[in-house]
């Protein structure tokens, strides 16, 4: 490693931002260390995004985000180890309220279809402008699907709901009778799931569509046409 695992943020880096909205944690993966020292100095100087963590490989990434569960992980994918794919799917799988921008050298049509197999919320280009980057990360902190228009003109021209992007099937199949006003039981019931399986996922549907409850859940699935 090139690096020792970066420290927390001081109390006066984790405070608020100014307007008193809670800043956007950061965690920064790539083998590079200039690569990592630009995105902090491009990411600093927006004040409502903070860089919690560092790590150099897909191994440090995992332990860093099972430590400080950052908002969003910017992810390298040609990475020693555990490359950024394999760690964005441990992720997403593990952590499913953290999202992942994969930061790629640059992306032809098969490694765009592996970043998005792989979880990855956002893909975008290393060269893209600083101003970019920023509205980028933010776009998929907020659960939004993200990709560089010249990688998916398409998804930039018309993004999508939120929700719909978030969810995987399962989740939606899920969500879809708790609006039907069935139970943890009647859910695994209806589609031969263990109940803690089912506990499991409607606490993954809570995290993804950062709800309070359930109730809150259905009423944000049914704004987003996720569910009727």
């Amino acid at each position: 490693m090139d690096h020792a695992a970066q420290p927390l943020p001081s109390r006066d880096d984790a405070r608020p931002a100014p307007d008193g909205r809670r800043r956007t944690s950061l965690l920064l993966v790539d083998d590079h260390a200039v690569v990592r020292e630009g995105l902090r100095r491009i990411l600093s100087q927006h004040r409502d995004m903070v860089v919690v963590g560092e790590a150099c490989d897909g191994d440090e990434a995992l332990d860093l985000v099972s430590r400080r569960r950052p908002d969003v992980v910017v992810m390298d994918a040609a990475m020693p180890g555990v490359d950024g794919f394999e760690a964005t799917r441990r992720i997403s799988s593990a952590h499913p309220g953290v999202r992942v921008m994969m930061f790629l050298d640059r992306v032809d049509d098969e490694t765009y279809r592996t970043a998005r197999a792989s979880g990855a919320t956002g893909v975008m280009c290393k060269d893209a402008a600083p101003d970019d980057i920023a509205t980028a990360i933010a776009q998929v902190c907020a659960g939004r699907q993200y990709a560089d228009p010249r990688i998916d003109p398409e998804l930039a021209a018309a993004p999508v709901p939120p929700a719909q992007r978030v969810l995987s099937a399962r989740e939606q199949q899920i969500l879809q009778l708790l609006a039907e006003g069935c139970t943890n039981r009647e859910v695994g019931q209806r589609l031969l799931l263990g109940s803690e399986t089912v506990k499991t996922h409607v606490a993954h549907i809570l995290t993804k569509l950062k709800a309070a409850h359930r109730s809150q859940a259905v009423a944000i699935g049914l704004r987003d046409g996720l569910i009727r």
